[in-house]
């Protein structure tokens, strides 16, 4: 009884940090992201924050809406390092073609392929088939049958990689169509997990917030529309 209490209040110890991280994390993108120096920007309600560790990934789920310009910056501790992986994906409902298997017993059937072909030999006896051309075991026997089907699937298809732009820690764009997106973000580090490293992964040296600042304004109309005579 007193081991597990001691254990408890261990687990106890080692949430703390945790917990007090996460709640210094809640509004961490809109103290240390940097805005848009163009007041024309505002702040986007999916903006997020959380509390990442080291080698963790982890994603969010936005909304682009057609007409708007979008600008996306992520801001870390600096604990975390001084670079994080950041790719833009796209979810799609895709038609696919799958085979699904249905399962079902059916009586096992057996051939009148014995006694001159009028029945059929279980040990030294003979047994009529009656005409049918098979005749029951009185077993039952797994059946599967396969069919095809075309099902609709959610998949990702990749839009934007930063390691392909410097680890750019920002990106700016205009969206045409009204688009949901998913933003995986990833902080390089870390290594496998033993029982050591758990108790370490506490410390705050391996943990820290990170911000995705989203902000939005309408297109700019460019050109000579609606200019005339």
């Amino acid at each position: 009884m007193k081991q597990t209490s001691k254990i408890l209040l261990i687990a106890a110890i080692l949430m703390v940090p945790a917990l007090s991280f996460g709640q210094y994390c809640n509004y961490f993108h809109t103290k240390y992201c940097m805005p848009s120096e163009n007041d024309l920007f505002k702040l986007n309600g999916q903006s997020k924050s959380a509390l990442f560790s080291k080698g963790q990934t982890s994603e969010l789920s936005i909304i682009v809406y057609k007409g708007q310009d979008y600008r996306i910056s992520l801001c870390m501790d600096e604990n975390l390092g001084s670079q994080v992986a950041f790719k833009i994906y796209e979810t799609k409902k895709v038609k696919v073609q799958k085979t699904v298997e249905h399962k079902s017993m059916e009586e096992e059937m057996k051939d009148c392929d014995a006694c001159h072909g009028e029945g059929y030999v279980d040990g030294e006896t003979c047994y009529d088939c009656e005409g049918s051309g098979q005749v029951s075991t009185g077993k039952e026997v797994e059946k599967i049958d396969k069919e095809v089907q075309t099902v609709v699937e959610r998949q990702k298809e990749l839009l934007y990689d930063n390691s392909q732009d410097g680890f750019s820690n920002e990106i700016e764009f205009s969206v045409e169509t009204t688009r949901r997106l998913i933003l995986e973000v990833t902080i390089p580090g870390g290594g496998e997990s033993t029982g050591k490293s758990k108790g370490k992964m506490m410390k705050s040296s391996d943990m820290g917030c990170v911000g995705v600042l989203v902000e939005h304004m309408t297109t700019p109309i460019s050109g000579f529309y609606g200019t005339g005579f």
